[in-house]
């Protein structure tokens, strides 16, 4: 399935991804703070399984798990990004999200564009029929993603 790429920079922080003035456990304001910090209305124009890229260091800051939270609310639930804090690659598995790490992918990837991913593969095919390929993860991980996807879906 094709997917909409949503384009960011290097160096998002947490604080970026999800403002901590827009933590609630009200879902509706939890949504409102997804990319704001970065592109103010980005949750009125996010669809769902449009899938995030970002540069390197994405989610670097603080541990809240807002950010993922706000994210799997949208439907998102891929990341593409050059490397992730430790604390938002571990978010992003615990909320059934894959955080996967691709080096260069701001070189490939523009606004818009539309991405077939296939994280247990490890391969992903980009608008223009591209195929690049990144690290699988490890079982355990899949078995991760896929408990807490499930989890939150029932």
């Amino acid at each position: 399935m094709k997917r909409r790429a949503r384009v960011f920079g290097h160096d998002i922080t947490l604080d970026e991804i999800h403002p901590g003035s827009y933590f609630s456990l009200d879902e509706d304001i939890l949504i409102q703070g997804l990319m704001e910090g970065v592109e103010p209305g980005f949750h009125e124009t996010v669809e769902k399984e449009d899938i995030i890229v970002a540069g390197r260091y994405f989610g670097m800051g603080s541990g809240r798990e807002s950010g993922a939270w706000a994210m799997k609310l949208a439907g998102i639930d891929m990341v593409v990004a050059e490397s992730f804090s430790r604390y938002m690659f571990r978010n992003c598995v615990n909320n059934g999200i894959w955080p996967i790490e691709f080096e260069g992918i701001l070189e490939h990837v523009s606004e818009g564009d539309m991405l077939e991913i296939h994280p247990k593969k490890g391969k992903m095919i980009l608008e223009d029929g591209t195929e690049l390929t990144f690290k699988k993860f490890p079982n355990w991980i899949i078995e991760l993603i896929e408990e807490n996807k499930v989890k939150e879906d029932k």
